[in-house]
């Protein structure tokens, strides 16, 4: 528990290990606890000599005094002679979304394209909110990394995000305004119940403190106690995937998985999508990805897919990727004229020159490409060959075949990108041929 009074000295010990910085950002709202982290910021320029101070505001644009807001704090700034960047975001609107998460979202977006490399921005967030933030986690149902609520010190984009206040209560900062006489911006919309978070502020933490009155420290110390239970999970995680991993960052080896208990093999595959920077999944997805994919059978093709990410499994490897556009339909047909790049719908079909192999064809000509419908024969290497069993000779994934351009000339099957060329059309040792190569996302 803190006394305002040591504020300053509290933000010039955490200020110390960042002294290579050449820019310390406020992110200033012009609420009470925001006005009362500039000012004590502000107070310590004489120890900050070797370090610029500026102050960041984000205008949402949700509420009818938002330019005021934007105005307030622009004079503040200007009253402590500390430049002030005003920026104006677009909040995402849809139903089913909560504006005040996306409102977040958005800020977050803009402060972290402000930062250069290693500059720091404050934010105001206290005792209180980090014991609004572990209910509102608990009652969703979070595991540790949730309930570790907000950290004190996290990396925002090339800077570093730190949250010096989550020692104080509000009652403590409200203290310090009315000894240093500030004016601030009091939001209505922050009384407004509908709210998650304002209905545990108003109608829930002032019940639990009469009870309990040092509840909002005895969250903040759970959030502190789950963050380091948190970073045992992701040490215990790392293990693991050093173990399951592959060559390949969106593989995961499947008979290394099935050697852990389920508990880690849950642990080690949310490890290994945060890795691949991907949406994490909800228990039930995660449950789905161990009954359908880990138990399937050689000849089947278990798919689970959530907002942005499919997880597929071949042979005994897990693939993460993002989702697959839709399949050419069977009578789709591009032409292409050699040797310029074609688009496909997964992809793009390139031709490079290379002497004594590849197609011997004149640049210009103009091929067809097609896609597989099934029966098709291509007639490689002096056999008539299927294409079917040729793509799974080549361990091509289930989910990329529909995709593979075939290549055509008056009807005939001439090339087939990663496997050949037609044996009438191979270029002779010595001479230049087109070698078709097929180019996709690496994330496929």
């Amino acid at each position: 528990m803190n006394d305002t009074a040591n504020l300053g000295t509290h933000l010039v010990e955490i200020l110390r290990n960042y002294l290579d910085t050449q820019r310390i950002w406020v992110a200033y709202s012009g609420g009470l606890d925001s006005h009362v982290l500039l000012h004590a910021v502000a107070q310590l320029r004489p120890q900050l000599a070797e370090q610029e101070l500026r102050a960041v505001h984000i205008h949402h644009g949700l509420h009818p005094q938002a330019d005021y807001w934007a105005q307030h704090c622009q004079a503040v700034c200007q009253a402590l002679a500390i430049p002030c960047e005003i920026i104006r975001v677009q909040v995402r609107r849809a139903s089913r979304e909560s504006l005040e998460a996306n409102a977040r979202t958005a800020r977050y977006q803009a402060i972290a394209q402000l930062l250069s490399p290693e500059e720091v921005v404050l934010t105001a967030q206290h005792a209180d909110d980090q014991a609004e933030t572990v209910l509102l986690q608990l009652l969703r149902g979070a595991g540790v990394a949730g309930l570790a609520a907000m950290p004190p010190v996290t990396r925002l984009a090339s800077g570093w995000l730190i949250r010096p206040l989550l020692n104080y209560t509000r009652v403590q900062l409200y203290a310090y305004a009315q000894q240093a006489q500030l004016q601030w911006i009091e939001d209505s919309s922050n009384t407004d119940i509908q709210f998650d978070r304002n209905f545990l502020r108003h109608q829930i933490i002032p019940r639990l403190q009469q009870r309990w009155p040092s509840v909002s420290y005895t969250l903040s110390r759970t959030a502190r106690y789950q963050a380091e239970a948190h970073e045992l999970v992701q040490s215990l995680a790392q293990i693991d995937w050093e173990t399951c991993r592959t060559n390949h960052l969106t593989q995961l080896n499947l008979m290394a998985l099935s050697a852990l208990n389920l508990v880690r093999q849950r642990n080690v595959i949310r490890y290994w999508l945060s890795q691949c920077q991907c949406p994490i999944p909800s228990s039930a997805q995660l449950q789905q990805i161990l009954q359908s994919c880990l138990p399937a059978k050689i000849d089947q093709q278990p798919v689970v897919c959530w907002p942005g990410v499919e997880i597929r499994r071949y042979r005994q490897l897990l693939f993460v990727m993002s989702p697959l556009p839709p399949q050419p339909m069977n009578s789709s047909q591009l032409t292409w004229l050699l040797p310029q790049p074609l688009a496909l719908p997964l992809g793009q079909l390139t031709a490079v020159r290379i002497q004594g192999r590849g197609l011997a064809l004149p640049s210009g000509t103009a091929l067809q490409v097609r896609f597989r419908q099934g029966g098709e024969i291509f007639h490689w290497r002096g056999h008539q060959r299927v294409v079917k069993k040729l793509l799974q000779t080549l361990q091509l994934p289930p989910w990329q075949r529909p995709f593979i351009p075939l290549i055509y000339l008056n009807n005939t099957l001439v090339a087939i990108p990663q496997i050949g060329v037609q044996d009438e059309l191979r270029a002779p040792a010595g001479q230049a041929g087109w070698e078709m190569q097929w180019q996709f996302p690496a994330d496929y």
